[in-house]
């Protein structure tokens, strides 16, 4: 039995905000309630643009200390900071980098547990720090093909530009809906209350290799989506839920079978047509 119980994620960095003013600074700054962190060690989040749309997901941990730990993708990390720093004005908010790895645990131990997924808990856990090297993988495409497979977007390249519901930030605990002003609240607010979810990402099999952008087709050649990650089995792609039953749907002329997470409860499917948030009665 292998004893590689880790996968590597070097495309993840951490990054630490301390200072008097840090979760006043973030809770008016990202989609979630930062005041969980208080009860709990891990919290995931966006951050938006003024106009509403994800600039990036983040994952907040506390590891003993006051600082918060900001977990982001690297390739997106230069962006991020940038726009933290533009909001921080006066704020007592040190932003500093940290040589801290970050590592994926699917079958977490008691240690490993108190960094379970904030998104879903059955998607495993982060394990910070230098670990032995015998107990790490550096296959970081089983991670993303696990990723894939429960439905969940991650990173700029796949979420940048989309809408918080679109991303399902709704139903993986990334967005808070009674809590105070935050940047790009104002549009949240208002579809999570008031609007029509159409599209949303989902996983998808897939019998061959699609390409990044490839639009998705259903059975009268329409454009239904777009593919934001794939591998040869698995992809995951913005669908307009009114075409999740189709009976063919394809990309680059690749058959394809959209699939419900496991988190992603039966009406938001079921209630296309009219409403889809969690927020109907």
């Amino acid at each position: 039995m292998s004893s590689q119980r880790l996968i590597k994620l070097p495309h993840r960095v951490i990054l630490k905000l301390h200072g008097a003013d840090t979760n006043a600074f973030l809770q008016g700054l990202i989609t979630n309630d930062v005041t969980k962190l208080q009860s709990q060690n891990g919290l995931a989040a966006f951050l938006l643009n003024t106009k509403g749309r994800i600039v990036e997901d983040v994952l907040l941990w506390r590891r003993g200390t006051d600082d918060v730990f900001l977990e982001c993708s690297k390739a997106n990390q230069s962006v991020l900071v940038k726009e933290i720093l533009k909001y921080r004005l006066r704020k007592r908010v040190e932003i500093s980098e940290t040589t801290d790895q970050v590592f994926f645990e699917q079958t977490s131990t008691d240690k490993s547990s108190e960094y379970r997924d904030p998104r879903f808990s059955n998607f495993g856990a982060r394990v910070f720090g230098n670990p032995s090297s015998s107990e790490v993988s550096e296959n970081r495409e089983a991670y993303e093909n696990l990723r894939r497979s429960n439905g969940i977007a991650e990173g700029a390249v796949e979420l940048a530009d989309l809408l918080p519901f679109q991303a399902n930030g709704d139903l993986l605990n990334m967005v808070s809906l009674d809590k105070g002003c935050y940047i790009g609240q104002e549009l949240t607010a208002r579809t999570a209350h008031t609007g029509v979810i159409r599209r949303r990402i989902l996983p998808f099999e897939c019998e061959g290799q699609v390409k990044i952008g490839a639009d998705i087709l259903d059975e009268k050649k329409n454009k239904v989506g777009k593919i934001i990650s794939s591998d040869s089995t698995r992809c995951l792609g913005i669908l307009q839920l009114a075409s999740f039953k189709s009976p063919k749907l394809s990309a680059d002329d690749v058959a394809l079978t959209a699939r419900q997470p496991e988190w992603m409860p039966d009406k938001i499917l079921a209630n296309n047509k009219t409403r889809t948030s969690l927020t109907d009665s």
